[in-house]
C-alpha cells in the first residue's frame, strides 16, 4: 500500500487525486488515481511511472459500500518495458547498457566519441576510461572512442583484432577479450607507467597488462595497468604492473573476477568476496557475507547479495556507495559512479553525474 492513500470525504467532484508512489522491490511502479463522481461513487485507476493512466473496466465503487470492507477493481494490465536492459557497464565519465533487442545505448561524457555506440545487434558491452567495446552477434568486436593514453600517445585500445570472441573488457588504455577457443587477446597501451630517466626526460615503462598468458579462460577483466582472467580451472591469474599487489591473486576457486584501477576483487565459489591491492579507502574490505556478483571501480567496490540487494564499500566522495533500494541483477562500479540493473530491466545509477554518466535512459 502507498504511504499516502487516504482521500478526503469532502473532495471536489470529478477531480483526480494521486496516492504516493507504489514500490515493488524498491522500484517505483506507479500511483493509484481516484476521483469521486457527483453521485457519490468513487472511480479508481492506475498511473504507471512514465505512462498514461489505466482505467480497468470494473473501477467504480458504490457510494454506500460497507465500512471497512475491501473492494477490488478488475485486473490492470501494465504491460512490459519497451526494451529492457540485460547488461550495464560504468566507465570513466560515461556508461553503456545492452538492451534485450541487442542494441547498445551509451550516456555521459563523449569528448572522444566513447558514447557514440554503433548500430547493430550485440551480445556484450564494456566501457573503459574513454573508449567502449562490444561484441557483435557475429562474434566480431567493435570499439569506439579514444585510441590514445593519458599523454595523448596513440596506443590503439579501440582497434580490436579480427576473429570471433565471447567476452570483452575495456580498461583505461587497453582492452582484452576471450576468443572462441578460450585464449585471451589484449591490445592497446602497455607503457602507461612513466618515470624520469637519467637525462631528465620522462620514459615509459613496459607494464605488461596486454601480455596475456597462454591457456583457456572463461572471464577476463582489464583494469588500469593490470589485467586478470579466470581460468577454466576456476583459478584467477593476473598480469601487469602491480605496485599495490593488485595483480597478486589469492589461491582458490572463483566464479568471477573484476579488476579495478588499483585493486581487484573476485567472487569465490562459496559466494564470499576476496579483494586485494590498494586499500586506502577500504575498497578491499569486502563484507563477510554471500554475494552473486562483484565489480571493482577506482576507489570503491559494489556487489550484489544473494537477496538481490546491493552493498558498496570504499570511497564515497561522490555518493558512489549510496546504492538505491530494491533488488538488482547486475552491477558495475565506474570511476566515481555506479550503475545497476533492476529486476524489471531498468538501469539505476548513482554517484558523480558531472557528465550525465548517471542519467540512464529509460528501458
Amino acid at each position: 500500500m502507498p504511504r499516502l492513500r487516504y482521500f478526503p470525504a469532502d473532495v471536489e467532484h470529478n477531480r483526480w487525486l494521486n496516492s504516493s508512489p507504489i514500490e515493488v522491490d524498491g522500484e517505483e511502479v506507479g500511483r493509484i488515481n481516484a476521483r469521486q463522481s457527483e453521485d457519490g461513487r468513487i472511480e479508481f485507476a492506475f498511473a504507471p511511472t512514465g505512462g498514461e493512466r489505466i482505467a480497468p473496466s470494473g473501477r467504480y465503487f458504490p457510494a454506500d459500500a460497507a465500512v471497512g470492507y475491501w473492494l477490488r477493481s478488475t485486473e490492470i494490465a501494465i504491460g512490459q518495458l519497451r526494451d529492457p536492459f540485460i547488461a550495464v557497464s560504468a566507465g570513466g565519465g560515461h556508461s553503456c547498457g545492452l538492451r534485450e533487442s541487442g542494441a547498445i545505448a551509451c550516456w555521459g561524457s563523449n569528448d572522444a566519441g566513447q558514447s557514440d555506440a554503433p548500430v547493430g545487434s550485440f551480445s556484450a558491452v564494456s566501457t573503459g576510461g574513454k573508449h567502449s567495446c562490444a561484441i557483435r552477434e557475429t562474434g566480431a568486436i567493435a570499439c569506439w572512442g579514444s585510441n590514445r593514453d593519458w599523454q595523448l600517445t596513440y596506443v590503439g585500445q579501440a582497434e580490436p583484432p579480427a576473429g570471433r570472441f565471447s567476452v570483452v573488457s575495456a580498461g583505461n588504455w587497453h582492452t582484452c577479450a576471450i576468443r572462441d577457443d578460450g585464449a585471451i587477446a589484449c591490445w592497446g597501451g602497455d607503457n602507461v607507467y612513466s618515470r624520469t630517466g637519467e637525462d631528465g626526460e620522462m620514459e615509459a615503462i613496459p607494464t605488461g597488462q596486454t601480455s596475456a598468458p597462454s591457456g583457456s579462460f572463461t572471464a577476463v577483466s582489464a583494469g588500469n595497468t593490470h589485467t586478470c582472467g579466470l581460468r577454466e580451472t576456476a583459478e584467477i591469474e593476473c598480469w601487469g604492473y602491480s605496485p599495490n599487489g593488485q595483480a597478486d591473486a589469492p589461491s582458490g576457486d572463483f566464479t568471477a573476477v573484476s579488476a579495478g584501477v588499483w585493486h581487484t576483487c573476485g567472487l569465490r565459489e562459496s559466494g564470499a568476496i576476496a579483494c586485494w591491492g590498494w586499500n586506502g579507502n577500504g575498497e578491499a574490505d569486502a563484507p563477510a557475507r554471500s554475494f552473486s556478483a562483484v565489480s571493482a571501480g577506482v576507489f570503491h567496490t559494489c556487489a550484489i547479495g544473494d537477496d538481490g540487494v546491493i552493498a558498496c564499500w570504499g570511497s564515497n566522495g561522490n555518493g558512489q556507495l549510496d546504492a538505491l533500494a530494491g533488488r538488482f541483477r547486475a552491477v558495475s562500479a565506474g570511476d566515481t559512479h555506479t550503475c545497476a540493473i533492476r529486476g524489471s530491466g531498468a538501469i539505476a545509477c548513482w554517484g558523480n553525474n558531472e557528465h550525465g554518466q548517471a542519467d540512464a535512459p529509460a528501458p
